[in-house]
């Protein structure tokens, strides 16, 4: 199913934490909803929202008198055009780079709109009717843009708007760890020059394009080491590192500390 919607219930909670492939909106109308995303707690509050990001860990642990949704759609599904990709990005609302934020609703008419919204996905989805998708899409969108209207809000800092292009290079990298494609590999797929690329990145994240790289594998890597109970030869090997002694110096050189006193002290924790 390219999109779901659920209605939060003590059902959601979660023995273990599971990688997600989605993108995920939780919506919290009432009470509170506790959520471990990628190693940090979350307690998400009445009219408050989070997003979760496709290949984050997460865990629902916690639901105390929660009423409310979880929103859950493919990139196929969301992003037909490049004003869609860059719309789901727009302000770090779904974050590459592993951060999540909890987002209040800022007034009443904001409420009165998300709660439309979302009463409209659910009876597009009972229905199906007549280009029920076509529907939907509209309807997430502006469900989207109302997210992203109360962060801005919020934050009161410059809007941040990625270029779509970069995003799609966000999106090879976080799927390509296996292959380890080198800058140029890259500039090809995305039919662009190396210095191009540099130049994207740089705008977008102040970052080289081999220092983005090197940060996306980082913050895999944790995550595999945290959830997936691998040792460092496994972790290695899963990222396109032929060599586990290779990829212990470049852990060490990006985070000052060793690949197995990282796995030790998750192990000890």
């Amino acid at each position: 199913m390219t999109i779901n919607l659920k209605e939060i219930d003590d059902k959601i909670v979660m023995a273990d934490a599971e990688r997600q492939y989605k993108f995920v909106l939780v919506y919290c109308k009432t009470g509170q909803v506790k959520v471990d995303i990628d190693n940090q707690s979350y307690v998400i509050e009445q009219r408050q929202f989070l997003t979760i990001t496709p290949k984050q860990f997460y865990q629902f642990t916690e639901i105390t008198n929660c009423e409310g949704y979880i929103l859950e759609f493919t990139y196929d599904f969301f992003c037909k055009d490049e004003k869609s990709t860059e719309l789901i990005y727009h302000n770090g609302l779904f974050c590459h780079f592993g951060l999540n934020e909890l987002i209040t609703i800022s007034d009443e008419d904001s409420f009165l709109r998300t709660e439309s919204y979302f009463d409209a996905i659910k009876k597009e989805l009972e229905s199906k009717f007549f280009e029920y998708e076509t529907s939907l899409h509209s309807i997430v969108k502006l469900l989207v843009v109302e997210v992203s209207r109360c962060k801005i809000i919020q934050q009161q800092r410059p809007l941040y708007k990625p270029d779509a292009l970069f995003l799609q290079f966000l999106n090879l990298v976080r799927d390509g760890f296996e292959k380890r494609p080198t800058i140029k590999e890259y500039a090809v797929q995305l039919n662009i020059t190396e210095q191009k690329l540099n130049e994207l990145t740089k705008k977008n994240t102040g970052e080289t394009t081999q220092q983005l790289i090197n940060d996306l594998i980082i913050l895999e890597a944790k995550r595999l080491f945290n959830y997936e109970n691998l040792n460092v030869k496994q972790v290695a090997y899963q990222l396109g590192f032929d060599d586990a002694h290779y990829f212990s110096r470049f852990f060490k050189k990006q985070t000052a500390t060793r690949a197995k006193d990282h796995l030790r002290s998750l192990l000890t924790s």
